[in-house]
């Protein structure tokens, strides 16, 4: 892959294409943004221009050197990851141990150290040590999408680049050109990802559509306030722990949208604009009603996300919802 090919970042790209062609390396640098955004791509294609044969700001795809960053076997390029909940200190000698010997076969050895807030303390005190007295030939990138919990004498020893959520419209292109995904599924497949492309391809593989047909149905029946139609609601709202989040980022978006037709009236600024019929059904509420419940959504996530019950989590909010 080369840096045409990755989707958005383009500030990011330039930065790292003029790096390359102009051959001024930071002996380390820091990837950081949100979960599933390209960063860790981002990271193997500026490796791969970086040990490319031909010696220009995008790898070529074709030379020997790029033909084994892409199967996975080149000699310098070395790749560490967690093993379990953390990157273990063992893996951090290995890669300090490396350090110590030339690159095999060209002037630059480079080492991506993935989900890097993962380290043990007392790797990334070793890591420490490495970025205080940064061996010759030897580049470092480290990926994260935890910054904070990283040591701040190890960020202030990286270039730091941060990575933001794709725009909306970059990952439906994505789904179309990619997946062959129409442009309404796109758009709410894109809508459900907040900017990310991995989340994407998640939702893609699952029973979102489905889901979102389902939820809104219900959200924008007038009769939904009733009881029994609220338990009915809260069925649709999933019963796993993998699904719940992706449920409720939907049902937000879909206030969302209520309230930006009441606001705007722009159908083209709608995420739902498939089911623009709904959302007008919707907007029967006020906006002081639609922002109470984007809240009320938004409180019930963090308190998921900090391992509450999720049945009694999830009636309250059923139950207090406007709708």
């Amino acid at each position: 892959m080369s840096f045409g090919e990755i989707y958005g970042h383009d500030r990011q790209k330039a930065f790292l294409r003029a790096a390359v062609t102009a051959g001024r390396l930071a002996h380390a640098y820091l990837f950081h943004g949100c979960e599933g955004i390209g960063k860790k791509t981002m990271a193997g294609v500026f490796a791969a221009a970086l040990l490319c044969d031909r010696g220009a700001d995008e790898a070529c795809g074709s030379c020997l050197a790029c033909r084994k960053v892409k199967s996975g076997n080149h000699p310098d390029l070395i790749r560490t990851a967690a093993e379990g909940a953390f990157i273990k200190m063992q893996a951090v000698r290995e890669l300090m141990a490396a350090m110590a010997f030339r690159p095999m076969e060209g002037g630059l050895r480079i080492f991506i150290i993935e989900d890097a807030d993962r380290m043990h303390h007392t790797a990334a005190n070793a890591l420490l040590k490495t970025l205080e007295e940064p061996a010759a030939a030897n580049l470092l990138i480290l990926v994260t999408a935890k910054p904070f919990l990283l040591p701040r004498t190890i960020l202030s020893r990286c270039q730091q680049l941060r990575f933001s959520p794709l725009p909306r419209e970059t990952v439906a292109r994505f789904l179309r050109e990619s997946a062959a995904v129409d442009e309404n599924a796109a758009r709410a497949i894109a809508a459900g990802a907040e900017g990310s492309i991995a989340r994407a391809r998640q939702l893609l593989g699952e029973d979102f559509l489905e889901a979102r047909q389902e939820i809104m149905g219900r959200i924008a029946d007038p009769g939904v306030g009733a009881p029994l139609e609220r338990l009915a609601l809260l069925r649709c709202l999933g019963r796993s722990k993998k699904d719940i989040p992706d449920r409720l980022s939907l049902l937000q978006s879909c206030f969302r949208d209520a309230m930006i037709w009441k606001e705007t009236g722009d159908v083209e600024a709608l995420a739902h604009a498939d089911r623009r019929d709904d959302i007008l059904r919707l907007a029967r509420l006020t906006t002081e009603e639609l922002l109470f419940n984007l809240e009320t959504v938004a409180a019930s996530l963090r308190a998921l996300e900090a391992n509450a019950n999720k049945s009694l989590t999830l009636e309250a909010m059923t139950f207090t919802l406007h709708l």
